[in-house]
């Protein structure tokens, strides 16, 4: 009998601390959950569900697909804003996927300590360190009108005065693709920095034993050794290739055709006026390119995982 009651009451105790650890774990998950379902689930349900619905001019709303005819229309529409945005969306998504192999060769030359590496890792690394707000003033002012570049050019060019190149559409979207390019190698660079040096030093050595030169080593070596972290950044990439855009914001505000899909949703909502249909037009336009996202992502993802990865 003592042996029973010492077993319940082992039990009951055993009852007591799995309920302190659960309301533990639920003190620290909690607040994050809470989070996620108010401002992760409802948000996205709610927007779904105002891609299809329209608002009357007394305020009343109705189940429609208005919002999706109307984006529709744009694409019909020669010289309409969205086909601009889209065709905008399209070159600095090609532009990133262009600058993913230079970061990955910059900081493989940087792996292997080349002169003056260690300048070039802190010039890399300022991008990162620093606000964007800061650099993009440093921007402005280098291609401002009274900054070196603009000088140059117009000389070169012959012109009666120095271009103004994030006020003008010849050349506004060329200066925030100049600004994505100068900045863009910086994230890149810490991922592949961190990850070629985890690659053991027994495999550069036994490459240097059989006489692999640097750009094999680059290719046949480092690569293959690194496609798990390249394929994982290749498929983020294309999971938001209609995402895709510059610093818009502090730079042309989307203004002079340098506008991008998420860009013009962004301008859509921010810009609301009150009993407007701003916010359903929005969410149909990014209800309708999420759904062109998902094909294109399990595509890359097929394409991707047909490369085997080297265990190391």
């Amino acid at each position: 009998m003592q042996f029973q009651a010492k077993t319940g009451k082992m039990t009951i105790e055993q009852k007591k601390v799995a309920v302190k650890k659960y309301l533990f774990i639920l003190s620290i998950i909690g607040f994050q959950l809470i989070n996620f379902i108010i401002f992760y689930v409802y948000v996205n349900a709610n927007s779904i569900l105002m891609a299809f619905q329209w608002r009357k001019g007394s305020g009343e709303e109705y189940w429609t697909l208005h919002a999706f005819e109307l984006m529709f229309s744009q694409f019909s529409n020669g010289g309409s804003e969205m086909l601009i945005a889209l065709r905008n969306t399209f070159i600095y998504f090609g532009l990133g996927l262009v600058m993913l192999p230079i970061s990955f060769t910059t900081s493989y030359f940087m792996y292997k300590k080349i002169f003056g590496y260690r300048a070039f890792r802190i010039l890399f690394f300022l991008p990162s360190v620093l606000s964007a707000v800061v650099w993009s003033t440093l921007y402005k002012n280098i291609i401002g009108v009274d900054g070196p570049i603009a000088a140059l050019f117009q000389q070169i060019n012959h012109l009666p005065e120095p271009p103004v190149f994030l006020a003008d559409s010849r050349y506004a979207l060329g200066a925030v693709l100049g600004y994505s390019i100068w900045l863009g190698i910086a994230g890149n660079f810490i991922i592949f920095s961190g990850t070629l040096t985890r690659i053991p030093e027994s495999v550069i050595e036994a490459g240097k034993l059989d006489g692999v030169g640097w750009l094999r080593e680059l290719w046949q070596v480092i690569l293959p050794l690194m496609w798990p972290t390249m394929g994982t950044m290749l498929l983020l990439m294309t999971s938001g290739i209609f995402t895709s855009s510059g610093n818009l914001l502090l730079l042309t505000g989307g203004a002079y055709d340098t506008n991008s899909i998420s860009y013009l949703i962004f301008q859509q909502v921010y810009n609301v006026a009150e009993d407007s249909n701003t916010y359903n037009y929005g969410s149909a336009v990014g209800m309708f390119f999420t759904l062109l996202t998902i094909p294109v992502v399990f595509i890359s993802r097929y394409f991707i995982n047909r490369i085997e990865d080297v265990e190391y």
